[in-house]
């Protein structure tokens, strides 16, 4: 009997200490996500320290990047995902090692990718991704549909100008050469995504690389778009073209005329996408979800265009698609800065005391990391555009004073 009541005893103080800490864990969760970033700073600062040549200042960081944060997520990881724990755990003895081995900085950063990666999944666990889809999607939204209503606009325009001129059949040349430099697009952005991909620079830099062309692409065709929201001069130089091919017979003047007016909104979308894609992890469904949008909003505009025999006025559509282009850029830029100060080229002064740190997905998409030089960059890039949105208006203002003047 004495036995019966030491076991039972024994039992009932065993769940008393369990309860007693299970309710300590739940009156004081772990913030992942607060984890995850501070191990990912440490890792920033290790990547620069070693391409410093301060080795053991780099493998103090990674260390402490383990130590004082990873191993606090540990406990609530190993319930959920043992495989992952065990696996992150390689991975950060793995980047030690290379430190302690003084490998090339090529390697080193490939390490610290793989951590980064198992980061981003372990928040994509706990922290959920909170407006980042929002972002996502709008994002993969906008570059699809502007791009492509540009290109339904040219093409619209030709097929007008053939029908006009009773060369409604030659119709499909220019949709030949429109159909080709779609293929060609494709077969770009195929190329690029396999050299970022493969490239024996560090993926980090070439992502970099990558995103600062597409900040210099958005921003000319930001000036580009802001210089001819009056589009009529651009459609009727298409349709002389047209006129031009048609008058002379030239079935491969069409289809270069298609093929021409198309290819560059293909080349900058493959550019685009490309940059979006990679800041896009964890939410890629919606990057999907937000090109689809675009291609059914603009397969419905094609329909009714060729329905009712409409031209699209372009100016509304600019107006609220030119300010969503900039802020992408900005972001970009943003998100370029980071990456380059995550391979070490960069320095990083940290202003997160007096500025709060976004969700992981949030920053990613958004470029916004606490740090001098990214917030920094980005707004100086949007005084550019506020530079180039002022020099518009004050021109459409004089032309609207000097038409005053003339027609009284």
């Amino acid at each position: 009997m004495r036995n019966y009541s030491a076991a039972i005893l024994c039992v009932l103080l065993c769940l008393i200490v369990s309860g007693k800490a299970a309710r300590a864990q739940q009156s004081d969760p772990v913030d992942v996500t607060s984890q995850t970033a501070g191990s990912r700073e440490l890792l920033t600062q290790a990547m620069a320290a070693y391409r410093l040549g301060d080795f053991q200042g780099a493998f103090k960081h990674s260390r402490a990047a383990y130590l004082d944060y990873f191993e606090q997520v540990e406990p609530p990881l190993r319930v959920i995902n043992q495989d992952l724990t065990l696996d992150m755990e390689f991975r950060f003895a793995d980047l030690r090692s290379k430190m302690q081995t003084h490998r090339p900085p090529e390697e080193v950063e490939k390490s610290i990718a793989r951590v980064r990666d198992g980061l981003i999944e372990i928040d994509s666990m706990f922290g959920g991704t909170g407006v980042a889809p929002l972002i996502a999607f709008s994002s993969s939204f906008v570059i699809a549909l502007r791009e492509g209503l540009e290109a339904i606009l040219v093409i619209g325009a030709l097929l007008g100008a053939l029908r006009a001129g009773q060369a409604h059949g030659l119709g499909r040349y220019v949709l030949l050469g429109a159909g080709l430099a779609v293929t060609l697009s494709l077969i770009a952005w195929a190329l690029l995504h396999t050299a970022i991909r493969d490239a024996p620079i560090a993926q980090q830099v070439i992502s970099a690389a990558a995103s600062l062309v597409a900040v210099g692409t958005l921003l000319w065709v930001n000036v580009w778009l802001i210089n001819r929201l009056d589009q009529k001069r651009w459609v009727e130089m298409m349709r002389a073209r047209a006129w031009a091919a048609m008058a002379s017979g030239s079935a491969v003047g069409l289809t270069l005329i298609g093929f021409s007016a198309v290819l560059r909104q293909g080349i900058e979308t493959a550019l685009f996408y490309e940059v979006l894609i990679g800041y896009s992890r964890g939410v890629m469904g919606y990057v999907i979800a937000g090109a689809f949008a675009a291609l059914i909003g603009m397969s419905s505009a094609a329909w009714l265009l060729a329905r009712t025999n409409r031209t699209l006025s372009p100016i509304a559509f600019l107006r609220l698609v030119i300010p969503l282009l900039m802020l992408l850029s900005v972001a970009f830029i943003g998100g370029a800065v980071y990456q380059l100060q995550e391979s070490g080229y960069l320095t990083t002064t940290s202003i997160i005391r007096n500025f709060p740190r976004l969700p992981y997905f949030v920053a990613s998409l958004s470029g916004i990391h606490p740090s001098a030089e990214g917030i920094g960059t980005q707004f100086v890039l949007l005084v550019i555009y506020g530079l180039l949105a002022g020099s518009w208006w004050l021109r459409k203002r004089s032309r609207l004073e000097r038409a005053t003047l003339t027609h009284s």
